[in-house]
């Protein structure tokens, strides 16, 4: 996945119109090749690749819907909107109908221009990201990726399973490190929205005004050229799935937007008017519980109703204590493959320290220590006890001569 300049390629049998695109998008930060037909953005199609292209629909030769066919061809995950001053239904119609990410009428507002090209590229971004994830770690999310087989996690894959392939809003409460966020994902891959996005967002620090840009987007400004439009990540995750991480570290008002939403399956990008429609599937965490976050008053009563229905509760690792050691030849295994220089396993000695610690940042202190001590080891020599970082030691020294 590229994280260089955006590429976007400008066709139109009208050089003037070609030119002054290619300004406002260059100033904007956009690589732009230009092409002056529909036969010539084709053999630059074919020659490299673009995010966006921005297209005339009627050109002489190869016109703008041919182009579009063409581009769904050579690089179907590439976004196209068309662009004419002859629109009517029926070509909006057959334009969507072959992939076009949007159709623009001319003479162009370049605001308006600029909002849809912007947008395509976010589009495909997380397309991308999404397609690489899933082809990736699709297998990650399945019923075997998930480690250990006491009561307490047996439990918690049945009410992930019972509520997955549903639309109901999610709340996992759960310790950090115990696995929230892989949770979020093994509900998406689960459900029938496997093959939409999965957009993250984590509340976790944020201003309130920097997460609802992020999470609505935000409107161009009024009267004001060549002011972008940002499209939000729940605009982005429609027929998808959203999490939200850390929903305790929200402020109020996004809160009480989040709630409307759930209402009305609408949002307003900030310092905007216009209500778009979303279908989302909404999953949220937390570290505390429901009754602890509701207890704060941070919470709209009727968000907090909608959540509760659908809470489910993460173990922590010292609650599935007996998975252990299942996890630490996990990880062992994990940290092998990943470093190509394999160790036998844990001494006797090292597993009496280990087993019996509480590990109180649950799975993902787990997998660190393995994987650090790992880093430092020979290839084919065993984990012992003298690898354990003293502060676990120490730790359970300390909770072992506690008085009772």
């Amino acid at each position: 996945m590229s994280n260089g300049p955006k590429r976007i390629l400008v066709v139109d049998d009208e050089p003037a119109i070609v030119s002054l695109l290619s300004t406002i998008l260059r100033e904007k930060g956009w690589n732009v090749t230009e092409a002056s037909s529909g036969t010539e953005g084709i053999e630059k199609l074919e020659r490299g690749q673009f995010d966006v292209i921005l297209t005339d629909l009627v050109m002489p030769g190869e016109s703008g819907i041919d182009l579009l066919r063409a581009a769904k061809e050579i690089h179907p995950d590439v976004e196209v909107i068309l662009m004419t001053g002859y629109a009517t239904a029926d070509t909006a119609i057959e334009a969507m109908r072959r992939g076009a990410f949007h159709y623009i009428g001319k003479p162009l507002k370049a605001d308006e221009m600029l909002n849809l090209v912007e947008k395509a590229c976010a589009q495909r971004r997380l397309t991308r990201e999404n397609q690489f994830l899933k082809s990736e770690i699709r297998g990650d999310y399945q019923i075997q990726s998930v480690v250990g087989d006491s009561e307490a996690i047996t439990r918690l894959i049945a009410s992930i399973q019972g509520i997955a392939d549903t639309d109901d809003p999610v709340l996992l409460s759960g310790e950090r490190g115990t696995g929230r966020n892989f949770f979020a994902r093994f509900i998406h891959f689960n459900s029938h929205r496997a093959a939409g996005l999965f957009v993250p967002v984590y509340c976790a620090g944020v201003p309130e005004e920097k997460l609802a840009a992020e999470l609505f987007g935000v409107a161009p400004v009024p009267r004001e050229r060549n002011t972008p439009f940002r499209p939000g990540k729940m605009e982005l995750a429609n027929h998808g799935t959203l999490y939200l991480a850390d929903l305790e570290e929200a402020h109020r008002g996004i809160l009480d937007r989040l709630e409307r939403f759930l209402t009305t399956k609408t949002v307003t990008p900030v310092g905007g008017s216009k209500e778009v429609a979303l279908d989302i599937r909404l999953v949220t965490s937390t570290t505390v519980p429901v009754e602890e976050f509701a207890g704060h008053g941070n919470i709209p009563p009727n968000l907090r109703h909608t959540l509760e229905t659908g809470v489910i509760r993460i173990p922590s690792l010292r609650e599935r204590s007996e998975d252990v050691p299942i996890l630490l030849h996990h990880f062992l295994e994990e940290a092998n493959r990943e470093r190509k220089k394999p160790l036998r396993g844990f001494t006797s000695a090292a597993l009496s320290i280990l087993e019996p610690y509480e590990w109180p940042g649950n799975v993902r202190e787990l997998r660190d220590l393995v994987h650090a001590v790992a880093v430092r080891k020979k290839q084919g020599t065993m984990v012992d006890a003298s690898d354990i970082p003293p502060e676990i030691i120490y730790r359970r020294l300390r909770r072992k001569d506690a008085p009772a």
